[in-house]
């Protein structure tokens, strides 16, 4: 105390302020030098971080880096993937193979069904008629439809219709359906023609094959009591193919079938016969039902449809693919990869995506031997 008293006495405030100053200047620095050592550290611990980060991607490099095991590893692994691709695509090569190849042995014994019924008195055997006037022309109800009677002087009334069937063995065994063999049963009508005491009977039935240039008449032999199977017996069958042949065992859900059939009748059959057949059938002036049956079968233009699906579902009553049909490919085969019969194409059910039903192949093997055909 007594030195700062004798400085304030013996020094000029000149010397007392640049003591001060330079106080000032020095604590200015202290507080810069401490902020650039705290900076330093910072620096020096983030230049750290960073060198161990580096040190560690180095370290993860160096344990991902393909070493010569590394790379035989591999290549033994690609080798194994492609032998696996190259299996898969043969595979698939081997099934569609399989596929044409059943078509193609199979579509011979697949038959165009071809008939017409009418109704017949049943006490005097007289046949429902068209009525005709003099010139012979149909004669028409006030409602626009055919005028029938069993006085009636004109052609006798016949409703056509087509459906499938194949062969089986060798003693001319027709399959179908019972839908196609008996189709008056679905008939509106056909309750009030028999409170008239009308029956139904079949005028005409005939089987076309692909190759053969003229048709087969068929006869009923069974129909099924509890499935949608019906037998015919084909006259001539010595002239036709084999058959097919039928399949031990119902398929396994996933399976891959092939349904073969005349879906829509004459018309696909038209269509696949190209434009200068329905030209000349044109200037013919006779496309009756029957004629161009008959023509196509001249000109080798009859053949079914194949389309190819998987089973859904399988029970002891039916079977259940997706494969693509419609109406008049009711009756026709369902083939197993091995070409063997595991149904008959019964029912579509288009509101499930286009879903068939199909007869499985144990109850065709009861009806046939109920009909004679083992």
């Amino acid at each position: 105390m007594q030195l700062t008293r004798g400085l304030a006495r013996e020094t000029t405030k000149l010397f007392r302020l640049s003591v001060v100053v330079a106080l000032g200047l020095l604590a200015v620095l202290v507080v810069q030098q401490s902020r650039v050592s705290v900076t330093l550290q910072q620096r020096l611990e983030t230049s750290s971080e960073r060198l161990d980060s580096f040190a560690r991607a180095m370290a993860r490099a160096r344990d991902e880096a393909l070493t010569p095991a590394d790379l035989n590893e591999l290549s033994r692994e690609l080798r194994h993937r492609l032998g696996a691709t190259t299996e898969r695509v043969q595979a698939l090569e081997h099934r569609s193979q399989a596929i044409r190849r059943v078509i193609a042995e199979s579509i011979s014994s697949v038959a165009f069904l071809q008939a017409a019924y009418g109704f017949r008195e049943r006490d005097s055997g007289r046949m429902l008629r068209h009525v005709v006037d003099p010139l012979g022309r149909p004669m028409m109800t006030p409602l626009g439809t055919p005028m029938l009677s069993l006085d009636g002087n004109g052609p006798v009334a016949e409703r056509p219709f087509t459906g499938t069937g194949f062969v089986v063995g060798g003693k001319g065994a027709l399959v179908t359906n019972r839908h196609v063999a008996l189709p008056w049963e679905g008939d509106a009508n056909l309750e009030a023609l028999s409170q008239q005491g009308l029956d139904p009977v079949m005028i005409k039935f005939i089987a076309y094959f692909p190759g053969k240039a003229e048709g087969f008449p068929v006869e009923l032999m069974r129909v099924s009591e509890d499935a949608d199977l019906a037998v015919l017996r084909l006259s001539n069958g010595d002239k036709v193919s084999p058959g097919l042949k039928l399949a031990d065992a119902p398929p396994a859900a996933g399976a891959e079938v092939v349904v073969m059939g005349y879906p829509t009748g004459l018309r696909s059959m038209l269509a696949q016969a190209g434009e200068a057949f329905v030209e000349a059938l044109q200037k013919a002036e006779n496309t009756d039902f029957w004629s161009v049956a008959a023509r196509l079968a001249k000109a080798r233009q009859i053949a079914p449809l194949a389309s190819r699906g998987i089973v859904g579902q399988i029970t002891a009553a039916t079977i259940v693919y997706d494969a693509e049909t419609t109406h008049g490919g009711s009756g026709g085969p369902v083939l197993d990869v091995d070409g063997a019969v595991v149904a008959v194409n019964a029912a579509i059910l288009p509101e499930y995506g286009g879903s068939n039903l199909g007869v499985p192949v144990a109850k065709m093997r009861a009806l046939l031997a109920a009909a004679g055909f083992r």
